[in-house]
């Protein structure tokens, strides 16, 4: 489903896949980096099939205007409510966005941005489908 999506999204916007899947060493090293906050088995990054994926515009920059034109192509799906914006919307693929965590359209009321970040909601439930990654 996640891969159906990014074939999508790579044909409107260039970007650069950074990861899908952390096993425990790479999920710990990101935490004590402060790229994460949580450690292994707590992220949505740690399960097979992914249930997350981490990308980058490309070329790559970290300038927030890049991430968000990116996330107006794939957008969100808040499948509870019916409302999204993008290809997760018209694919139906339940996806949150981490620049919009909430998913009200608008990043400026978030605590935290995780502009590269992107998830399937609720991923906990997607994940106890999934198994996680054996180091």
């Amino acid at each position: 489903m996640l891969q159906l999506l990014v074939d999508a999204a790579i044909k409107k916007v260039d970007f650069v896949l950074l990861d899908a899947q952390r096993g425990r060493a790479e999920q710990e090293k990101a935490f004590r980096a402060g790229n994460s906050k949580a450690h292994f088995g707590q992220s949505a990054h740690n399960f097979i099939p992914a249930v997350a994926f981490d990308l980058a515009p490309y070329p790559i920059t970290w300038d927030a205007p890049a991430f968000r034109k990116i996330a107006t192509v794939i957008g969100y799906y808040d499948k509870r409510q019916g409302d999204g914006r993008g290809l997760a919307m018209t694919m139906k693929i339940p996806l949150r966005w981490g620049g919009d965590w909430d998913m009200d359209g608008d990043w400026k009321d978030e605590r935290f941005l995780d502009w590269g970040h992107w998830e399937l909601d609720p991923w906990r439930e997607w994940a106890s489908a999934s198994r996680l990654i054996e180091d």
